[in-house]
């Protein structure tokens, strides 16, 4: 029974990644049933810089120091410190491949207040993560792979986090630019673990009517139609438990 219950609960996540993923770079996928919702009442969309700026880390004659943390002879993180004394950022090399992986910046009591990543091994910055008092408030990231931002993620700073990322498990609302035009055309709304996206497209700049796709905190997927659930897989997908990058 325990085996039944462990496939069944799999499955219904898989579900839920497959039709996360079909609309994640795609439209709109229209769907039927009992959650069927109407779009989130949100403020028409503009036009917003998508530039991804990285925050200068070191300086020359900045004092600094390097720790080679697996004993290869290389720095795998070095840190930077101001005239007190206080470190101010470090760059690390999670994969010691010799190209930045991680930026880690820190305000005047020591606690964190930016983060940039760089997922793809290519040493540029894709990530940011803001931070306010230590705790994550914000994040913008290139999903696209075109090293500009195309998603805009909040949080609450008081939730509750994932013991292991330090993290809420989810955002409290995303936006995102599918279409690499500057404009926002999807609107992602947690209430709970109970997920809402509503999208845009007629370009009008806010959710069209009855776009809006609701999942359950149970796991399973609203049902789609063929055609839509196609042409949502043609514009491209990634599969997303709408959590960190």
């Amino acid at each position: 029974m325990g085996r039944m219950n462990d496939a069944r609960f799999d499955l219904s996540r898989c579900r839920l990644r497959l039709a996360l993923g079909a609309i994640l770079f795609g439209g709109g996928l229209a769907c039927g049933g009992s959650d069927m919702a109407t779009a989130p009442k949100v403020a028409q969309a503009d036009v917003r810089s998508e530039q991804l700026e990285h925050e200068a880390c070191g300086g020359a004659g900045q004092r600094s120091d390097a720790l080679d943390t697996n004993g290869d002879g290389k720095p795998d993180i070095t840190r930077f410190y101001d005239a007190s004394g206080r470190e101010q950022c470090r760059i690390v090399d999670l994969n010691r491949d010799g190209k930045p992986d991680l930026y880690e910046y820190f305000d005047e009591s020591g606690q964190i207040r930016r983060r940039e990543f760089c997922y793809d091994d290519s040493g540029v910055v894709n990530a940011i993560e803001f931070y306010e008092g230590g705790k994550l408030a914000r994040r913008e990231y290139d999903i696209s792979g075109r090293h500009r931002i195309d998603t805009w993620d909040w949080f609450d700073p008081g939730a509750q986090v994932d013991a292991k990322t330090g993290r809420p498990a989810h955002p409290t609302r995303r936006e995102r630019d599918t279409k690499g035009d500057g404009h926002v055309d999807q609107w992602w709304t947690w209430d709970g673990d109970r997920l809402t996206i509503a999208v845009d497209r007629n370009g009008a700049g806010h959710p069209d009517p009855g776009t809006a796709l609701v999942f359950g905190s149970d796991g399973g997927a609203p049902e789609a139609t063929a055609s839509n659930t196609a042409a949502a897989v043609t514009g491209g997908s990634a599969a997303t438990d709408g959590g960190a990058p």
